[in-house]
């Protein structure tokens, strides 16, 4: 129901996780065609990387600790937890998928795996960094605070889809018995 109440975003539990695929052939593929010069390395920077919203249909970012990046300081505990206010940081989120990328060239045909990771966007050199990309609570609720800050709840935003914070994961796990409004 919308606007209903929703469960208070603690630092416990994993979040949902994001995408579908478990590998694919980004060169030829998502990427674009096959690479050159051949053979080529498994990091090789003629990868190109595609946004996560785009990489969500060949690669999973499986569910991953609510953890903060961060030393936070809250007085407010929930159910002997911290909790997860709008713009906290929480620790990388990996992927561990592979895919393939074909390089061809005189007398030559290559092909390797090449870490989901590289062919990503990102801000590590324009690629996801190998530790995963960013996530920040993007809270939703206008009415709840904690120490100036609104509170996560259930099912909130861990990215908002810039190349910065491009986690597409929503908390997943949350307070059963104290609730957060609109």
């Amino acid at each position: 129901m919308a606007g209903s109440p929703l469960g208070a975003a603690l630092y416990m539990g994993v979040d949902s996780g994001h995408g579908v695929g478990c590998g694919s052939s980004h060169h030829p593929g998502l990427g674009g065609g096959t690479l050159s010069p051949c053979p080529h390395p498994s990091l090789a920077p003629q990868v190109v990387p595609k946004p996560v919203a785009a990489m969500n249909a060949t690669t999973i970012w499986p569910p991953h600790s609510q953890t903060p990046a961060g030393p936070y300081l809250r007085t407010v505990i929930i159910n002997g937890k911290m909790p997860i206010c709008d713009q906290d940081l929480l620790i990388p989120h990996p992927t561990p998928v592979q895919h393939t990328t074909t390089s061809v060239g005189f007398k030559c045909f290559c092909t390797v795996s090449t870490p989901a990771w590289h062919c990503t966007v990102g801000t590590a050199g324009g690629r996801e960094a190998a530790a995963g990309h960013a996530r920040k609570l993007f809270a939703t609720t206008a009415t709840v605070f904690v120490q100036t800050l609104r509170l996560g709840r259930m099912s909130d935003p861990l990215g908002d889809t810039t190349v910065a914070f491009p986690c597409t994961s929503l908390v997943a796990t949350a307070s059963p018995n104290v609730y957060v409004g609109k």
